[in-house]
């Protein structure tokens, strides 16, 4: 029997357009509206962005939020209140930032554009400097593995990726029988409980114990976010 759960397609994300980036959104976002967009609970943003090269954008937080950054490919610069931030591939930025702050975010390579994942988890605790929210990961070395990205016990959430083979498998067991789970593919396909994930898909999954992972093809790459008590 599947979880109960919602598929966010790719295809089906919010989608803008500028001379200086490009960005898909999976949930509602500025003018991007859809009814099958809502948030999932905390989860309230999930952005696909691309910066041209030696361009920059803002970003205006709407909430008290734990916001996530995750280059894809190149690195980003980013400054909050004066200080200053350079994030490469292979690591995991978390801000806290509360309503109406505002982010610089600047594409440092002048020749190539950069992609990062951005997510927002809506939140009051702010118990941790952004210094101590610098994670560095290397899934390569782990390869056919889930691994644990960030987790600490002053965050109302936990991320892991993996990178896998074809046909390899998974089991994600949740923290909490009261956590929700959020998977996101980056690259190649997935089947989880039963559902056919494809690049920049995203699955929602509630009251479940453990999670099932499949990928469909070679260098699948997928993260995967527990939220604890989100709703």
């Amino acid at each position: 029997m599947k979880s109960p759960g919602k598929i966010y397609l790719a295809d089906q994300s919010g989608f803008m357009e500028s001379s200086i980036f490009q960005r898909y959104s999976t949930f509602n976002y500025e003018k991007y509206y859809n009814e099958d967009a809502e948030p999932f609970g905390d989860l309230f943003l999930l952005n696909d962005d691309t910066i041209a090269g030696g361009k920059l954008t803002f970003f205006l937080s709407k909430a008290d939020s734990l916001q996530i950054f995750i280059p894809i490919t190149g690195g980003v610069d980013m400054v909050s209140n004066g200080k200053e931030y350079a994030i490469k591939t292979g690591q995991v930025q978390v801000l806290n930032m509360g309503k109406g702050e505002v982010l610089e975010i600047s594409n440092p390579h002048p020749n190539d554009t950069i992609n990062y994942i951005q997510i927002g988890i809506r939140t009051d605790l702010f118990l941790l400097r952004h210094s101590e929210m610098l994670f560095n990961f290397d899934i390569e070395k782990d390869k056919n593995k889930l691994i644990e990205i960030v987790s600490n016990p002053k965050l109302p959430f936990k991320l892991s990726a993996g990178v896998f083979s074809e046909r390899q498998k998974a089991f994600y067991k949740m923290k909490s029988p009261e956590s929700s789970f959020y998977a996101f593919i980056i690259d190649g396909a997935f089947e989880i409980e039963g559902r056919l994930l494809k690049r920049r898909d995203g699955l929602a999954l509630f009251d479940t114990e453990k999670v099932q992972l499949v990928a469909m093809d070679n260098n699948s790459w997928v993260f995967v976010l527990e939220l604890f008590n989100p709703f």
